[in-house]
């Protein structure tokens, strides 16, 4: 994960969102606290899982499925 300051992030912006698109964050420091860079399609996965692992009743239905025998899984087409 490549860590650069505030000001050269100011001067290299093209470039950190070129290297996002590769799903390689960017930490950004300044003073002020710091920040991460991450590429859109990595922020939706991101929100994704927290949606998800924070359904309480996707978590009963995971943990069902991981004790479930897979002769007596229910299958799709």
């Amino acid at each position: 994960m490549a860590v650069v300051n505030v000001t050269a992030a100011r001067k290299e912006l093209y470039g950190l969102v070129s290297k996002v698109q590769g799903h390689e964050a960017v930490i950004i420091t300044s003073k002020d606290g710091n920040a991460v860079l991450v590429s859109e399609e990595d922020w939706d996965s991101i929100m994704e899982t927290l949606y998800v692992m924070g359904d309480p009743d996707f978590q009963k239905n995971l943990e069902e499925a991981r004790n479930t025998p897979v002769s007596e899984r229910e299958v799709w087409n």
